[in-house]
């Protein structure tokens, strides 16, 4: 579990269910409504362990800004000759979102994800990626 007020926002990376099977990037509080990640879709986070959150200014307009959460989860890319892997991931959402009118109503709309990448490249110039 980690956190972050933005404003009077709580911003969080969170497990919310007993079991702790259910993971979520979660805003509450404020007058924003409440959103999270969607709900047991390992596409968006997939037994993430929450690292950092940040809160990063864009603009001098606080509807710009972003919340960043660092995170290792389970890979759900298949990487050949490997099991189980874990890749080290950055989760951005931006601060003025309210979710989808239709669909991914209460969800984030703005919800990105990449693997980290070290900037030294490695043996014959391919991406070394930030995996621990």
């Amino acid at each position: 579990f980690l956190w972050c007020l933005s404003g009077e926002e709580l911003y969080s990376g969170v497990a919310t269910d007993l079991m702790g099977r259910d993971f979520t990037i979660f805003r509450s509080l404020g007058r924003r409504p409440s959103i999270r990640t969607e709900q047991h879709d390992s596409r968006w986070l997939n037994e993430p362990k929450f690292v950092a959150v940040f809160w990063v200014p864009e603009s001098e307009d606080p509807d710009d800004d972003k919340i960043y959460f660092f995170f290792r989860e389970t890979a759900v890319e298949r990487q050949q000759g490997l099991g189980k892997t874990s890749f080290a991931r950055i989760g951005q959402i931006c601060r003025n979102d309210v979710g989808g009118q239709r669909s991914l109503v209460n969800k984030w709309t703005t919800f990105l994800k990449a693997r980290l990448i070290c900037a030294v490249p490695g043996p014959d110039g391919a991406d070394t990626h930030f995996d621990e």
